[in-house]
């Protein structure tokens, strides 16, 4: 056997095992549905009030800018 057949030996079996292990991860997948997301704040009037270390932030980044 010379080199380049066994490096085409261990290519094959190397994509063999890749994609066996997709197609576990896919099917499993698929039984364990995550609900999807609705991309709705859960209490959306807390985004109106700012907390005390956002506030420093925001003052560190401004003093920064100046």
């Amino acid at each position: 056997m010379d080199t380049e057949s066994v490096i085409q030996f261990v290519l094959a079996v190397t994509a063999i095992f890749l994609l066996s292990l997709l197609i576990r991860n896919f099917k499993s997948g698929l039984k364990n549905e995550k609900p999807k997301y609705s991309g709705l704040a859960r209490s959306p009037e807390e985004l109106y009030n700012p907390s005390e270390e956002a506030i420093s932030e925001m003052e560190d980044l401004i003093s920064k800018l100046n």
